[in-house]
């Protein structure tokens, strides 16, 4: 799968793989042996492996000129109840990654064509995840993974038009996790998100297991998982992953390094006030590793979120409701900068949509800026839409520290059966079958504020050999909008995102079919005999 340059040149090992382990925690030691480093811990500690390799151009679809970047970001962030153990300064805040499988491309700032430019990240995207096949998605069928019943996809509509244009360059595919599929709140079961997006051939999923022994397992959990792609100048593609774990507390843990890589191993503290070390694989001892205090000032794990964020749907249970939006930053937040602004996404899945005219014309009343983003097409239904849903991207300017918005949206009618869905009655009853009941996302809020000059952006070009490169996680979504997050409002716990949806009964299918013929037989014998009528009147 790794290959060398056919001779052309005769890098050293390191230019063709590279991993760090970092370990963030109270208290660690560390034990070199000849082939391992053992591990022992007091307390919970995350842990972060970060694996870069080079892929030859054979190993994976041919690369697009216009291509700058593409990212696969599988989280569980929201599907977890809250951690016991605190966050690590380097993690995203709760409650800006919806928990699923996020899939996205980048087209190069300079493309001069951005609609091709993304026609060719469309095609080259779903041959990656092997779209392309429908006899072998590497997005599991319908009932075996992370779908929803009321919201599995049919493996055959995956493919290139799965993608909706996001920000400027970018094309954006989403997938939600289901907590009770993944169970990740059972005690002693492996957290698995691989498992939920690559299949087991893709050349992809070799690569995201650090060789790691953990309490008689030979795998870690994963929390989080980024795989990002660029192209090299030589022309290869240089694959980036980076894996976020929790350990429990435990002993002899055996982290071994890869075969032909450089390796090394950091355990960092969780205050100034700790000391932190690095050790790589060829040496003896372990040194003192120094950590900027930035790195703790400027991700303060004490701090609470900076406000609320709430969603209460309105007339729940008819074909168009309304989303009534609310988003509150505390005093505190960086707003009273003029360059700051309160920023919110709202996603819908593909059985609902919003009306871009409709918001348009409303644009006076709304009171807030907006982007949306996805298809636009108002009538076919939802099971023969080929794109995973929708989303709409909120913009609070002036710089005030609150959003409300009635927003409305509307159903996408169901094609039956859908006996296999969870039906209600009107009011909700189990036994009824009238409607279909459907949870929406909670919104993703924060307040932006411009990148730091002084920070450069994640890009091949500015890559740094400190080991604390390894600990950067960028915000999927609003990294591909172009926007940095400096305070992240938390989803309300009381939020009320039920959808009720009025559907058919499936045992009257075929009566609705007969009669739907019949009908239209009697209008054609009708028209016609109106015809002959007026044409014999006129002679």
């Amino acid at each position: 799968m790794r290959r060398p340059l056919n001779g052309q040149i005769t890098p050293s090992a390191s230019v063709f793989e590279t991993e760090d382990h970092v370990i963030f925690g109270q208290h660690i030691s560390v034990q070199s042996s000849a082939n391992s480093w053992n591990v022992d811990t007091i307390g919970g500690t995350w842990h972060v492996w970060h694996h870069t390799t080079i892929f030859d151009r054979i190993d994976l679809p041919l690369w697009p000129d216009s291509m700058l970047e593409a990212r696969i970001v599988l989280t569980s962030e929201m599907c977890r109840n809250r951690i016991l153990l605190p966050p690590a300064p380097f993690m995203p805040p709760r409650g800006l990654e919806y928990c699923g499988a996020h899939i996205a491309a980048t087209a190069k700032p300079d493309s001069d064509q951005p609609n091709l430019a993304r026609s060719h990240m469309r095609s080259w995207m779903a041959e990656l995840m092997g779209w392309t096949s429908n006899s072998n998605p590497s997005l599991l069928a319908p009932g075996q993974g992370p779908h929803t019943k009321a919201e599995a996809y049919n493996e055959s509509l995956l493919g290139p038009l799965s993608f909706v244009d996001l920000g400027n360059l970018s094309i954006y595919y989403f997938n939600s996790f289901d907590a009770q599929d993944l169970d990740v709140n059972r005690p002693g079961s492996r957290l698995d998100l691989a498992h939920f997006a690559l299949g087991s051939e893709h050349p992809l999923r070799t690569l995201i297991d650090p060789h790691v022994v953990y309490q008689d397992k030979d795998w870690l959990d994963n929390h989080r998982i980024e795989i990002s792609l660029h192209r090299t100048s030589e022309g290869f593609v240089k694959v980036s992953v980076q894996v976020l774990s929790l350990m429990h507390p435990a002993s002899g843990i055996s982290i071994e390094p890869l075969q032909n890589a450089t390796s090394r191993i950091a355990w960092i503290g969780p205050t100034k006030q700790y000391e932190s070390y690095i050790q790589s694989a060829t040496d003896s001892a372990a040194s003192l590793l120094a950590i900027p205090d930035e790195f703790y000032a400027e991700h303060d794990t004490t701090t609470q979120s900076a406000g609320i964020v709430d969603v209460r749907t309105s007339h729940f249970n008819s074909f168009h409701p309304s989303l009534i939006v609310s988003a509150h930053a505390d005093s505190n937040t960086p707003l009273t900068s003029d360059q700051c602004h309160l920023d919110t996404i709202v996603m819908l899945p593909r059985t609902y949509f919003f009306d871009p005219y409709q918001l348009y014309e409303l644009r006076d009343q709304l009171n807030f800026r907006y982007e949306h983003y996805g298809p636009i097409e108002l009538e076919r239904p939802a099971e023969v839409m080929a794109n995973w849903g929708s989303l709409l991207h909120l913009n609070q300017r002036p710089h005030s520290a609150a959003l409300n918005a009635t927003i409305p949206i509307h159903a996408r009618y169901r094609l039956p059966p859908i006996a296999q869905e969870n039906l209600v009655g009107y009011h909700g009853e189990p036994s009824g079958d009238s409607h279909i009941d459907l949870a929406l996302l909670p919104p993703l809020s924060a307040v932006v504020c411009p990148a730091d000059s002084s920070k450069p952006r994640h890009n091949a070009a500015s890559e740094k050999k400190s080991i604390l490169r390894a600990l950067d996680m960028r915000l999927v979504l609003f990294d591909e909008l172009g926007l940095w997050p400096v305070a992240a409002l938390e989803p309300s716990p009381d939020a009320e995102t039920l959808l009720r949806m009025p559907v058919g009964y499936v045992e009257n299918t075929v009566l609705i079919q007969v009669l739907t013929l019949v009908v239209l037989f009697a209008g054609t014998v009708f028209v016609c005999l109106s015809v002959k009528k007026s044409l014999a009147s006129r002679q």
